[in-house]
């Protein structure tokens, strides 16, 4: 007999629009990510609490299995406490940036009470979000031909989540498996593809170059799904020649190699301590002075509201230029936290990216259903990307950013137990 979530049908409903509406529009329309997750939240609550007793101790009985990353995505709420103890310097809306986080402890939750059919919608969904992201950085950019754009978040950071949504769309060509229509799965699967090629042409329109990174852990994983087991040698030669075409499609065009020749006159400018307000240029006196800050406030930074203050006192030291202290983080995750945190803040983003990740990995070594392998790829395309963009970037400081990080991981997740335990109960 096949057992259902005892979670009523309607918050089951409820919960699918809300993380539909997220993944299609939440990244493309100022402010709807925040109302969608707070919705979701609210949804979770309602659904732990439905059922009285039953509902509450299935809950916590989740701690037992789930805690490192429960533990994991609430580090940052009690970095922040910590910090405002010691240094005391934010409100108490800023340990809203801790709860973006540890969210997911209600949020991992709710999304075990979809059923598979929801995930299998929601990966059409992912190719619809990226398409729709891309045709909004084109014209953001002018097709190209602009990287100036107003927008409520950074381009950048905009077209590097437009660039997963395009590779969970690809990944989830192994949900379809169950659709019984040969002609739709074929469909379906066009439209992924698509969508896939849609991300990377994205990131090509703006024309960053930290956003390259990530190609190569999208091209990796789904060579890892769509590649017979084994042969891993063979896997990998076939990532090095789709990297490679990559490579020489970006390279054929005059922009992509104007970049390239522009980093190549920039670094040649930090050689020889000149023109150092140029784009790599400020990002090494920015690396610089976050290290020297980092330094001499080791144990938990300057505060969430001290990196300014802190960056202008470099620039007053002759360290860095008027210029460069004008930025508002580092252009580095793990530099910028470990400013604002110091060493708390680092074991926390590492803890973050890292405590999912080994989940993903883990459920790898385990008699997964192909659904299942491609979810625990998903995850694992999930975190490698934020850590490859964290490299040249901030990711988690923008709001859709981290919200998107939270959600993706607990319905990812989520994803996973649904796909390994098809008609299991959650909960029972």
């Amino acid at each position: 007999m096949t057992l259902q979530s005892s979670t009523p049908v309607f918050v089951r409903q409820f919960l699918f629009v809300a993380v539909a509406i997220f993944v299609t529009l939440g990244m493309s329309i100022n402010r709807l990510a925040g109302v969608c997750f707070y919705l979701l939240v609210l949804l979770g609550l309602i659904a732990i609490f439905v059922r009285g007793r039953e509902s509450i101790a299935a809950y916590l009985n989740s701690w037992r299995s789930y805690w490192p990353v429960y533990l994991a995505m609430s580090a940052f709420t009690l970095c922040i406490l910590l910090s405002q103890a010691i240094v005391s310097n934010g409100t108490l809306k800023d340990v809203n940036f801790g709860f973006r986080f540890m969210a997911f402890i209600i949020l991992f939750w709710a999304f075990l009470q979809l059923e598979a059919r929801h995930f299998r919608l929601l990966g059409f969904l992912f190719g619809v979000g990226a398409l729709v992201a891309t045709v909004k950085t084109y014209l953001m950019t002018n097709g190209g031909l602009t990287r100036e754009h107003d927008n409520f978040m950074p381009i950048l950071a905009y077209t590097e989540l437009a660039m997963m949504l395009g590779a969970l769309a690809v990944l989830s060509i192994k949900w379809d498996d169950a659709i019984s229509s040969g002609r739709i799965r074929l469909l379906s699967m066009i439209f992924k593809l698509t969508a896939g090629i849609g991300g990377l042409y994205s990131i090509y329109l703006y024309q960053s170059r930290g956003a390259w990174l990530a190609i190569p852990i999208f091209v990796v994983t789904s060579c890892l799904a769509f590649m017979p087991r084994g042969r891993l040698l063979r896997k990998m030669a076939v990532a090095l020649a789709i990297l490679l075409v990559i490579g020489g499609i970006y390279g054929s065009t005059s922009t992509v190699r104007e970049r390239f020749v522009q980093a190549g006159t920039d670094i040649n400018g930090i050689r020889q301590n000149s023109n150092m307000d140029s784009s790599l240029g400020t990002r090494y006196q920015l690396w610089s002075a976050s290290v020297a800050i980092f330094e001499e406030h080791p144990l938990v930074g300057v505060g969430i509201n001290g990196y300014s203050n802190a960056l202008e006192g470099m620039a007053d030291r002759g360290l860095i230029t008027k210029e460069s202290a004008k930025f508002p983080h580092s252009h580095n995750e793990l530099l910028f936290i470990a400013v604002l945190f110091g060493s708390v803040g680092i074991v926390s983003l590492l803890a973050l990216y890292f405590v999912p990740l080994w989940y993903f990995l883990r459920e790898s070594g385990l008699h997964n259903t192909p659904q299942a392998e491609a979810a625990m790829l998903m995850g694992v395309t999930l975190c490698l990307s934020y850590v490859a963009n964290g490299l040249v970037d901030v990711m988690f400081v923008w709001r859709e950013c981290a919200l998107f990080y939270t959600i993706m991981a607990a319905l990812l997740m989520a994803a996973v137990k649904h796909f390994r335990e098809p008609g299991a109960a959650y909960p029972r």
